[in-house]
């Protein structure tokens, strides 16, 4: 075994050395030997917390929705000031004393009981949380809501699934293959001229079911709820215009994964559902009176069909846009 370990092994196309010397620097010896004398003095609260990662180097799904980084622009919230001022104006004119002690703002995204997605301006205080619909273009409030800590009865923070049965994540995926389809093999083919290499390639992506597979959100969020594990009414289920329904849902804002450069790390923060999640489990834990559960799960979207909820999603109608001549 010592003459294989000192001869060179060869390999096609790269040369791998094995060497049996190893320099070993002497204070990692050193440490070695104090490590073997001395067991770890830290409690296993504290290993567990150091090894556990914070909410800012966690790596989850991108949001798995049509926003590119071109059109990703078309956002009014993607231009600079436009968030924070409107969130400054929110807190001075909807705020007061006995809402409690302000503890951060954010601009994410709401879906609804109907699987609709919606630009909402989200404030909490150590008593309530308040979700404002905002109008980005003429820059105002429209509606907002107060829910109340003290009502909370449980918060999930997990990915958002969809039912076994539910026909959406099939949806989907038909959508986003004709997407691609359309996007490489026919636009790109009117703005130029392939050669017939990349027209044999174009032409292998129509047949490729690969693009047409389920798709799943491929996202995580947090719920809160004040149902205390009642079965939503049928009057509730099937209205998509009720105000009855007993939970909020918040996943990220899509500008979330267009912040990108290290000037951007502080007011990425903004778009953030997992910084909003942690603010809002330091608020519960900091309420002696909250009998609120926190759980670490899945949380299901009770939508089946979603045809609707697919053309609203996919197309943005729930965010402030420039959409060609038009904005809303």
């Amino acid at each position: 075994m010592s003459d294989l370990l000192d001869e060179d092994l060869e390999f096609r196309g790269g040369t791998l050395q094995l060497s049996t010397e190893t320099v070993v620097p002497e204070s990692s010896e050193n440490n070695r030997t104090q490590t073997t004398e001395q067991p770890d003095a830290r409690t296993e609260e504290q290993q567990t917390t150091a090894a556990a990662p914070t909410a800012e180097n966690q790596v989850f799904p991108r949001y798995d929705v049509p926003f590119d980084k071109e059109n990703i622009k078309d956002f009014f919230t993607f231009r600079k000031g436009v968030v924070e001022t409107a969130i400054q104006e929110c807190i001075t004119a909807l705020l007061f004393p006995e809402d409690g002690v302000y503890l951060g703002s954010w601009l994410l995204t709401e879906i609804t009981l109907w699987d609709n997605e919606k630009e909402r301006i989200v404030l909490l205080t150590s008593r309530l949380v308040m979700t404002i619909k905002y109008d980005f273009i003429a820059m105002k409030q429209l509606d907002f809501k107060k829910t109340y800590l003290d009502d909370l009865d449980t918060i999930v923070i997990g990915e958002l699934v969809y039912p076994p049965s539910s026909l959406v994540p099939r949806l989907n995926g038909i959508a986003s293959g004709v997407t691609t389809v359309v996007k490489d093999c026919v636009i790109d083919r009117l703005c130029r001229r392939p050669s017939a290499e990349d027209f044999d390639h174009q032409a292998s992506k129509l047949f490729d079911p690969k693009y047409f597979e389920p798709r799943e959100r491929h996202l995580r969020g947090v719920r809160l709820m004040w149902n205390k594990g009642e079965p939503l009414p049928l009057k509730t289920v099937w209205n998509p215009f009720s105000q009855d329904v007993p939970f909020l849902t918040f996943a990220s804002h899509p500008i979330f994964w267009h912040k990108v450069s290290d000037d951007d790390v502080e007011e990425k923060s903004t778009y953030d559902m997992e910084t909003f999640a942690v603010k809002l489990q330091r608020a519960i834990e900091a309420m002696t009176s909250s009998a609120c559960c926190i759980h670490h799960s899945p949380i299901v979207i009770q939508s089946y069909v979603g045809v609707t909820s697919l053309l609203h999603n996919k197309t943005g109608m729930g965010f402030f846009k420039v959409r060609g001549k038009f904005s809303f």
